[in-house]
């Protein structure tokens, strides 16, 4: 089979053909339709990822559709390195999560993992009436997080990022207000939730979260109110340094929601709602298809990539 192999971290990833997957107990070998290239999966593909378990040489892509040999297709990953999704076959358990009739598997394999970042938290810890704030919303998965907090019930809805037309865009897909990061976020922040913050999606981190942290003890609402920070990418910097008194002085809980702070299988549940959503409408993302044998040349665009065999 021809798949992607990561032969050096530096180096983008190479068409080349490969001997078929072994088969393991319980699995069979599915053809792979589509499987996208998410921000996690550049990461382990360049060595900079925190799970630093892969080694090259490896076939990268956590995620796909596939057609199993039932002719069922559905959504599935985790294969065990070196083996990885960006390839024509893959060895699966066949208990894939149904892709719906109606949904591609480009935007099946796009959307699931930046769309359950929040979908997951939100289902966990958003109350009726919250204020969402989402930091990062123009990216992609914060895009998603704009939808789903609306989806999902919340109260109202506030992006923060830095980029103009991403931020209409996030108006555009629900956000009830848009605060654009840099001098005067405190005062824009302030104007946009009046009654405080509920809920922080954070896909930033580094100094943009630091600037959030200063902007919501400066909010004008009961100190003890809760206000609980989701820590769920580092867009922006890996490490920040604060006062602890920001810490003190509010009612804030911290948390992180990535691989190894929550149980896998609670995830099961949210994907089939994600694949639903996106299929009829309610979840939408941008993204660009390209043929598998064009992924040297095509790996450094900032699109969301979606390869197809």
């Amino acid at each position: 089979m021809y798949a992607a192999v990561v032969h050096e971290f530096a180096s983008p990833p190479h068409h080349e053909e490969i001997p078929d997957p072994q088969l393991a107990d319980g699995t069979v070998l599915a053809r792979v339709e589509a499987s996208a290239v998410h921000q996690i999966v550049r990461l382990i593909a360049s060595g900079r990822h925190y799970s630093g378990a892969v080694r090259p040489p490896f076939v990268p892509g956590i995620d796909g559709i596939v057609r199993l040999p039932d002719g069922r297709r559905v959504y599935t990953g985790g294969l065990p390195p070196p083996n990885g999704m960006l390839a024509e076959l893959a060895a699966v358990r066949p208990q894939g999560i149904a892709v719906p009739d109606g949904l591609s598997s480009a935007v099946a394999a796009a959307i699931v993992n930046p769309a359950q970042s929040s979908w997951l938290p939100l289902t966990a810890h958003l109350t009726p009436g919250a204020t969402v704030l989402v930091l990062g919303a123009t990216g992609v998965s914060g895009s998603l997080a704009v939808q789903a907090a609306r989806l999902k019930g919340a109260a109202r809805v506030i992006a923060a990022g830095r980029n103009a037309a991403g931020l209409q865009r996030c108006r555009e897909l629900g956000a009830d207000a848009a605060v654009e990061l840099g001098d005067g976020f405190a005062d824009r922040l302030r104007h946009a939730a009046p009654d405080g913050v509920d809920l922080v999606l954070d896909y930033l981190w580094g100094p943009a979260a630091l600037a959030a942290l200063a902007a919501l003890d400066k909010l004008v609402t009961p100190s003890w109110r809760e206000t609980r920070w989701l820590q769920i990418g580092s867009a922006a910097g890996a490490s920040i340094e604060f006062d602890a008194a920001l810490v003190r002085s509010r009612n804030l809980r911290l948390s992180g929601h990535g691989i190894g702070s929550g149980d896998p299988a609670a995830a099961l549940p949210a994907i089939a709602e994600v694949l639903q959503a996106a299929a009829e409408g309610r979840l939408t993302i941008d993204l660009e298809t390209v043929p598998l044998r064009d992924i040297e040349r095509t790996w450094g665009r900032r699109a969301r990539l979606v390869y197809e065999p």
